[in-house]
């Protein structure tokens, strides 16, 4: 994709404040990659900026794995500050903007392609020497124009699965194609429980965008300058979405009301497939005993949704050996393990497979890790799904004919696109 030029950004005011961050600091010596010869000689302060993620939401949590650290760097002071995700990219901006950027930070896909195009970012390509340890997707989802940015340290997969007592009263096998959810679907209506379930509030990484994927299709044309999903198989992934909804296979409440979790009818238990769920925060509300796990959804391609968290290192960094030095701590093997274990999530390290062997459900989810795509990776694909999904809403919720309405959101985000 075309850099974006100098005054085009600074006509945004994001863009004009991280320009000038970027300007004012320039870009920190990224050093060599791979292990310093000799840890003692690294020294530095690091800012760390971390999030409320299950039970490592507090200082008190990271304090023996900084003493750990400093086992090995004693010279480099660790200062773990916590934050919040809510507001969360305002304020990075702002930290930016005031060169007061933390050294270290988590961030999820949709922020490597922003925060890189403004050439904000350390590569990390260098960082280890074991990157082919790491499932291609969580790679891939921390990367943009071919480089990498983000050192995974967490997956979440949207795990398929159908409900035991639905199948029973249903008589019919788990759906893990679009066809057999279609004769599926019927049996389980029958039977008094929803065949599935979409809600149209949340993000379309989620929702419509499995649907386009699995039909073969893309959001976004190969060089990212054009929109990709008004093709065949976008209608055909829709066209699959409005038969749902016509034939009332999906709840009508979740399409344009968010609920809390207890209250769905996926938490009340009555739905017979589901396309996809946090396996760990779902076993909170459902009884895990009617979770019967399944391979995720495929039409022409098989896909899950999901989700990758990383660490990041901004180059206004004064300390970048230390920061990637605490960096590679956080991506090692050993830690990553220990994360994953104590917080529920999945190990982006295919060598920690054993993890939750003593779960098979989980366990089950992870043989698919690798058919997890995780959204758009484009600076702006969180303004791309605000154009897109409205289109997509008429359709479900109006009525609206899925050509015209394709046809509309193509030219709202190819319009987007063409502002930059």
């Amino acid at each position: 994709m075309k850099r974006t030029s100098a005054i085009k950004v600074a006509a945004t005011a994001m863009g004009a404040v991280l320009l000038a961050a970027a300007c004012s600091e320039g870009s920190a010596d990224t050093g060599s990659g791979g292990e310093p010869a000799d840890p003692e000689e690294v020294s530095g302060d690091v800012t760390f900026w971390f999030y409320p993620i299950g039970v490592s939401g507090e200082a008190s949590w990271w304090e023996p794995h900084i003493e750990a650290f400093n086992e090995e760097y004693p010279n480099v002071n660790i200062d773990a500050v916590p934050q919040s995700f809510s507001n969360r990219e305002d304020s990075l901006v702002t930290a930016v903007a005031g060169n007061n950027a933390p050294d270290v930070v988590y961030f999820n896909p949709d922020f490597i392609p922003q925060w890189a195009e403004e050439d904000l970012l350390l590569p990390l390509d260098d960082l280890r020497d074991d990157w082919d340890d790491f499932y291609d997707s969580s790679l891939d989802s921390m990367s943009w124009e071919g480089t990498l940015y983000g050192a995974p340290l967490l997956m979440q997969m949207m795990t398929s699965y159908c409900n035991a007592d639905a199948l029973e009263a249903a008589d019919v096998e788990c759906p893990t194609t679009w066809d057999e959810f279609r004769e599926a679907a019927p049996a389980f209506k029958e039977a008094g429980y929803y065949p599935t379930e979409y809600q149209g509030t949340t993000t379309l990484n989620h929702t419509y965008y499995p649907f386009l994927w699995q039909a073969g299709g893309q959001v976004l044309s190969d060089d990212l300058q054009s929109a990709a999903f008004n093709s065949p198989e976008g209608l055909e992934a829709l066209e699959f979405v409005k038969e749902m909804v016509d034939n009332e296979w999906v709840p009508q409440q979740p399409l344009t009301v968010n609920e809390p979790f207890e209250q769905t009818p996926i938490g009340r238990a009555e739905v017979g497939y589901v396309r996809g769920a946090n396996l760990t925060q779902t076993r909170e509300v459902v009884d895990p005993e009617l979770i019967e796990v399944v391979p995720p959804m495929s039409n022409e391609e098989q896909v899950a949704s999901g989700s990758v968290g990383a660490w990041s290192i901004f180059n206004t960094t004064e300390s970048p050996e230390a920061a990637k030095a605490w960096v590679r701590f956080l991506s090692s093997e050993d830690f990553i393990a220990t994360f994953n274990e104590e917080t529920g999530y999945l190990p982006p390290r295919e060598s920690i497979d054993y993890l939750f062997e003593d779960d098979p459900q989980t366990a089950q989810g992870m043989e698919y890790l690798d058919t997890v795509r995780v959204g758009v990776m484009h600076p702006q694909a969180r303004q791309i799904i605000d154009v897109i999904r409205p289109h997509i809403q008429s359709v479900l919720v109006e009525g609206n004919d899925p050509q015209a309405a394709l046809d509309a959101a193509e030219e709202d985000v190819n319009e987007l696109l063409a502002r930059g």
